[in-house]
């Protein structure tokens, strides 16, 4: 299983580095030749399908799937054992779908991809082979659960019904049928409440959201027009056919290279000699090395896991405690989603339609608002502990440092600067990006080795893989969410509470700010805002604006527990106890709410400048 292992990666690696090369050709002709290419956006779509669902088939085999598991961790450990064999049926069934759905869409395509002049089926081919893939890995993964005792399920039950499904469905395809519940009873209006029911169910039994969501859509077209999820299942696919899409791995693999090839130390160092001096120096250096690398990464978790163990260290070393440590270390990590480029506002834009670019302009603003709301706090609480201050750099420490870091710091700058130039985009920026971090990974500071980009290649297909089934599976939901008009049924009970754009914020402000505590950033984007975009459609309400204030709102999740995704990550680069961190953040939350009320209140502290650069 190892040299399969490694096939895959490698497979997944040499797709991945392939898209790479083909986005920085396309910039060359683009700007340099001033020849487009025409072919090339469309071969990196479709390439990009197919490392994405690799990403799902490695994440699968990983369990590093988004899940919710707050309610099972405290069951008794038979009864989470049987819930958790469960778990493992929900998702055997989930992937055999991904294959029956994905041969019925890959035989039944037929038109042209007009740019590189091939049948489509080569796009929609990514589905159902790559899903027997997953199903390899998922057997991997039980062989692996049944022999450490977490599932009651031995390997040989999903193999044995496995081929008993493919006889039945060799002989006679129409015996499938039997699935349809319409045949038997008509539900009507109430097939939706029951899809949402049972969705809830097996999510907060810990079946991972991705699958959760697609079980739930299957399900409520059995009920329904069991006919239409044929059709619908296109879109597992053409989901994830976005060329904007395409930077959320572009800016993960940024992260990734900017750990790997000694680049996180070096912002560190040059932060250091800027802020240590003043009144809790070494907690303001904490965030002003947040802020820079948020300039790169976008990901409030790889700052969390990156930079954290180094803040961590140098902050005790410096005599501050633990709690500070870890709360200040947590709480600085979500400015990454707010400033370019953020991977959230990516999502975000792709899901409600906006531009991109605005949304990076728009986030700006309020990433600075926090940082210096994280300050004050900071000083705040280092003056009432009396921590000393680290000794003040000289001018020529101060050089070195920058130095040694200018080549970093420039990475935003040539983000940021690149887009709103015009001459990329997005997705071009990000690419552009990562073949930045690679050049002085490799050249400049000689931290990053032939084997390690490889290994950071294969890192972040793994990662992507967990967005990519979200992305596929909210999708194929949202056909659900749109035929049943659920968004506005929604807006409907808004409005028996609400009687203007801001009383439906703060009912939305308060809805995530208390979804935020259970389930996961990530999920929760893509779980809600298909439902929330709508409704603020419908009062009017400005989507960058939307974007932003959701994004901060969903941040703050990652901070409350019991589902604080950076609670868990600092508390292990820390080496410190959950409830430690927890006990840290609590005071940094209060300038976090501040900051969301006033931009709450404002909505013209986003909008003021996206709309004076982008009317």
């Amino acid at each position: 299983m190892k040299i399969f292992n490694r096939l895959e990666e490698y497979i997944g690696g040499v797709l991945f580095l392939a898209i790479f090369f083909i986005l920085l050709l396309q910039i060359f002709f683009r700007q340099i030749v001033d020849s487009p290419l025409i072919w090339s956006e469309e071969l990196a779509r479709v390439l990009f399908i197919y490392v994405g669902m690799i990403g799902i088939s490695m994440a699968i085999r990983s369990q590093q799937h988004v899940y919710i598991d707050f309610i099972t961790n405290i069951m008794p450990a038979k009864i989470r054992k049987f819930i958790f064999s469960f778990v493992q049926l929900v998702i055997f069934i989930a992937v055999l779908f991904f294959i029956h759905l994905g041969f019925k869409q890959f035989f039944s395509s037929s038109f042209e991809l007009v740019a590189l002049g091939i049948s489509e089926k080569w796009l929609y081919a990514s589905l159902p082979f790559i899903a027997c893939l997953m199903f390899i890995r998922f057997l991997q993964a039980q062989y692996e659960n049944y022999q450490n005792k977490l599932s009651y399920i031995p390997l040989s039950f999903f193999i044995i019904t496995c081929i008993t499904l493919a006889c039945i469905y060799f002989l006679n395809p129409d015996l499938f049928q039997v699935l349809r519940i319409s045949n038997y009873i008509k539900l009507g209006n109430n097939a939706v409440y029951i899809a949402l029911v049972v969705w809830l169910f097996i999510m907060f039994c810990g079946t991972p959201v991705g699958w959760s969501l697609f079980i739930a859509s299957l399900l409520y077209f059995s009920m329904t027009r069991w006919g239409i999820v044929n059709s619908a299942s296109a879109k597992l696919v053409d989901a994830l056919n976005s060329f904007p899409l395409l930077s959320v791995p572009f800016f993960i693999l940024t992260g990734v290279l900017m750990n790997s090839g000694g680049i996180t130390t070096r912002i560190f160092n040059f932060a250091k000699s800027l802020l240590g001096h003043y009144r809790g120096g070494m907690g303001h250096v904490n965030i002003g090395a947040s802020l820079i690398f948020s300039g790169m990464s976008g990901s409030a978790l790889a700052d969390a896991g990156g930079l954290g163990q180094l803040e961590i260290k140098s902050m005790r070393d410096a005599g501050y405690d633990d709690d500070v440590c870890g709360g200040i270390t947590a709480a600085s990590c979500i400015i990454g989603p707010l400033v370019p480029p953020s991977l959230t506002m990516i999502i975000y834009g792709v899901i409600a339609n906006q531009s991109i670019a605005k949304l990076f302009i728009a986030g700006f603003v309020p990433g600075v608002l926090i940082t210096i709301a994280l300050m004050i706090m900071n000083y705040y609480i280092s003056k009432k502990r009396n921590y000393k201050r680290t000794p003040k750099a000289n001018l020529a420490h101060r050089c070195t440092a920058f130095k040694e870091a200018k080549w970093a710091v420039l990475t935003p700058v040539l983000i940021i600067g690149g887009i709103f130039s015009g001459l990329f985009t997005p997705t071009e920026a990000a690419v552009i990006s990562a073949f930045y971090a690679i050049v002085i990974g490799m050249l400049v500071y000689k931290e990053l080795s032939i084997a390690l980009l490889f290994k950071s290649f294969v890192e972040t297909i793994a990662i992507t893989g967990v967005t990519s089934l979200m992305v596929m599976t909210v999708t194929f939901f949202g056909d659900m969410i749109a035929r049943e008009q659920v968004a506005m049924k929604i807006a409907n009970s808004f409005m028996a509470f609400a009687d203007s754009p801001l009383m439906v914020l703060l009912m939305i402000n308060l809805l995530l700010l208390f979804l935020g505590m259970f389930i996961d950033a990530l999920a929760l984007q893509f779980l809600v805002l298909p439902m929330l975009i709508p409704i603020a459609v419908y009062f009017n309400i400005d989507l960058i604006f939307f974007g932003v204030m959701t994004t901060l709102n969903m941040m703050i999740g990652i901070l409350t527990p019991p589902m604080g995704m950076a609670l868990f990550v600092v508390s292990r680069v820390g080496n410190m106890s959950v409830s430690t961190v927890t006990k840290g953040v609590i005071p940094f939350l209060i300038p976090i709410f501040i900051t969301l009320v006033l931009i709450t209140l404002f909505p013209q502290i986003i909008t003021f400048i996206p709309n004076l650069i982008m009317p």
